[in-house]
């Protein structure tokens, strides 16, 4: 999400963050609150709907939950955040809470926005959490892909603690469940498909998922994680740019 706040100086345009700047007219003598990112979480969970009814087509989605532990060190101000929404990444729910007070979220055209308000020298905890559903980008092609831009551009630095988490265990499992059935890369077919054997989860990497941006994430379990610490302003930082994931569309 990208903020604008209302202040009097000149107008940002951050293209790395999930958050915009933008300025306002304020009463005279108004100053933006020097809001830092403390901490920031990043979870994204892929996976499959479950078909009501015999027949009925599958389609992959995300879930994704935001934390951001902010510190305003200076006074009293407001911040609006928008999300924009890809055509082929359409929002199915989307929510936000302040200090675990749900915040009214208002959508126009194609962005969701947030109104936040930061008390002069506090923290504030601002949730994110959002449901999309992924449609083919070009339907000719067993391909689908989704992308967020992750730089924490625009905010007082540092970010000491910076994580992402794409989650593909549910993804895997679908996959694992068909195989069960029709079996490949030399598994044989599984009566119990929930408990593949230690080999399974890299070759479904390496055969299924064509790729992960960007580089230098690390993998535990059925996930993929970045993890930053102290992260400065954009010409001292890391240029995370856009997290993407693209994989086959086997289930279409």
């Amino acid at each position: 999400m990208l903020p604008r706040q209302r202040c009097a100086v000149a107008p940002h345009l951050f293209l790395f963050v999930v958050l915009f700047l933008v300025t306002g007219a304020g009463p005279a003598g108004a100053a933006n609150p020097p809001v830092q990112l403390v901490s920031v979480r990043r979870y994204y969970s892929l996976f499959l709907s479950t078909p009501t009814r015999p027949g009925e087509p599958v389609y992959p989605r995300i879930h994704y939950q935001g934390v951001w532990e902010c510190v305003n060190w200076g006074g009293a101000g407001d911040i609006s955040l928008f999300q924009q929404e890809p055509a082929h990444l359409p929002y199915l729910d989307f929510r936000a809470k302040a200090n675990g007070v749900p915040i009214p979220v208002q959508k126009q055209g194609d962005r969701y926005w947030v109104p936040l308000h930061f008390p002069g020298g506090q923290r504030v905890r601002v949730q994110i959490e959002s449901l999309q559903q992924v449609l083919p980008v070009d339907p000719g092609q067993k391909i689908d892909s989704f992308e967020d831009l992750i730089q924490p551009t625009g905010w007082r630095p540092p970010v000491v603690n910076y994580w992402v988490v794409v989650d593909l265990g549910r993804l895997f499992s679908a996959y694992m469940l068909q195989e069960s059935k029709s079996p490949a890369f030399g598994l044989a077919p599984r009566s119990v498909p929930s408990s593949p054997p230690s080999s399974a989860f890299p070759q479904f990497l390496a055969n299924k998922i064509l790729q992960v941006s960007p580089k230098g994430f690390r993998i535990e379990g059925n996930k993929i994680w970045w993890y930053y610490h102290n992260l400065g302003d954009a010409s001292s930082s890391p240029q995370l740019g856009t997290l993407r994931v693209v994989w086959q569309a086997w289930y279409r």
